[in-house]
């Protein structure tokens, strides 16, 4: 297992159902199916999947805070506790580049406010498959190990882990290798970048890396919760 690389090219996969979720009236607007068919064949032509990974061995927990070996700390918060098992953790970040927010952008000095806003949920969408390459890395050296995986963390999404945890989060990346940067608000750009966080550890029972939904901070709102 390489302790840290760079991935290119990650394969991309939207299904048209989970996109139109984002519109109650889809079923019978044939102009709303049809401009999401468009966005999410624009979305893989534009998307430019790449990501950073690297593995870390824990060290331990100490209340809210996830020492690492050597030191490094992750102030995870009062959910920190769902990283308890981990002997090791996956640190990773993702991202499409830049050239689906840029005609996104372009849709609407044009007027195509139907077409950016699906463009823009395609993307999402696009990032979100991006980072199941790393969820299936997580997933396939737990499964070598006969250890399980924690739940997906991420700073800004997971209750109590603030936006802020970026920082500490990305200083363990090599982010300019893929094009992405840390404003001083700790937000990743291209936009449509992420980054995330992956425990495994044989205390763990689960053998699918899944969604921290039921703790994240916008978990009413979002509409891909929707049924």
């Amino acid at each position: 297992m390489e302790r840290a690389g760079v991935v290119r090219g990650m394969p991309l996969e939207i299904s048209l159902d989970e996109l139109l979720r984002v519109s109650r009236d889809a079923a019978t607007q044939p102009a709303i199916r049809a401009a999401a068919e468009w966005a999410i064949a624009r979305a893989l032509e534009l998307a430019e999947p790449a990501g950073v990974y690297r593995w870390v061995p824990v060290a331990r927990l100490e209340g809210g805070v996830l020492v690492l070996e050597g030191g490094h700390a992750l102030h995870i918060g009062e959910k920190a506790d769902l990283l308890q098992p981990a002997r090791e953790v996956l640190a990773f970040a993702e991202t499409i580049g830049p050239k689906v927010e840029e005609e996104v952008r372009a849709c609407f000095r044009e007027g195509r406010a139907l077409e950016g806003y699906l463009l823009d949920c395609a993307g999402v969408l696009a990032l979100s498959r991006a980072g199941d390459y790393f969820r299936r890395m997580a997933e396939e050296e737990a499964a070598r190990r006969g250890w399980g995986v924690s739940l997906f963390t991420a700073p800004g999404s997971l209750v109590g882990w603030p936006l802020q945890g970026q920082q500490e989060l990305c200083a363990l990346l090599d982010l300019e290798a893929i094009g992405v940067t840390l404003s001083p608000r700790h937000v990743l750009y291209p936009g449509k970048s992420a980054s995330g966080l992956i425990g495994i550890g044989p205390g763990f029972q689960a053998r699918k890396v899944e969604s921290p939904c039921r703790f994240c901070q916008i978990a009413d709102t979002c509409w891909r919760r929707r049924a």
